[in-house]
């Protein structure tokens, strides 16, 4: 999470000064702010070059991690379960970098979790911003289930965010709107409908005119 987003309180380094993180809510002036309270700290350099536009990051087309997630998933997909010395040579690799606690069948079965759920949330945490998520769900089939959701920022009801400046000139449900637990909503669920027929993409006009035979896929 700390190398995903701006957690409150951390320290961050721009244009030569240091400071410490609050992240704002859009709309508070003069402040970095989102709509969801959150900033993202995955792709921020703290190389004053590069503030300042004079320097070049390479794109990473395929990382090692997205491999060693691959793998996990296509032998749990394959088999129905997936061993710890498999686990231990993909997912936990990763959790090693950081000290989390290794994913294992005892943790999951001792817990009542899912393996297959636990496999997937590992990649949503760790290939965050790097726009596999919808592919995902598509390849998933779970874009019915969890896209049609209201989207979700941070908890603005009881916390900081409600009380300090710039934020504390919101009123929740005036200004905000959230949510019966008092996280400020995004995005509402009416906004993100799905229909199925976006599990597949549309054939490209010029392939079904160059093909009489090729029909379109359903719904498009």
């Amino acid at each position: 999470m700390n190398n995903t987003i701006f957690v409150p309180g951390t320290e961050q380094s721009w244009l030569g000064d240091t400071f410490i993180v609050d992240p704002f809510i859009a709309g508070a002036s003069g402040q970095p702010n989102t709509r969801s309270g959150y900033r993202t700290r995955k792709y921020f350099s703290d190389v004053l070059q590069c503030q300042q536009g004079q320097c070049f990051i390479n794109f990473p087309v395929m990382r090692y991690a997205e491999v060693l997630l691959n793998l996990a998933e296509a032998l749990y997909e394959r088999d129905g379960s997936i061993s710890d010395a498999d686990l231990d040579r993909t997912i936990n690799m990763l959790r090693d970098r950081v000290g989390v606690t290794h994913l294992s069948n005892i943790l999951v079965s001792g817990n009542g979790l899912d393996m297959r759920a636990e496999i997937r949330r590992e990649r949503t945490v760790e290939l965050a911003y790097e726009g596999f998520r919808f592919d995902d769900l598509r390849r998933w089939k779970e874009a019915e289930n969890l896209l049609p959701v209201d989207l979700l920022g941070v908890k603005f009801v009881g916390t900081e965010f409600e009380t300090t400046e710039p934020n504390n000139v919101y009123t929740a449900g005036v200004d905000l709107d959230v949510n019966p637990d008092g996280f400020v909503i995004v995005d509402p669920a009416g906004n993100r409908n799905w229909e199925d027929k976006n599990y597949l993409s549309p054939l490209p006009l010029d392939e079904l005119q160059i093909n009489p035979n090729l029909g379109q896929n359903p719904g498009w």
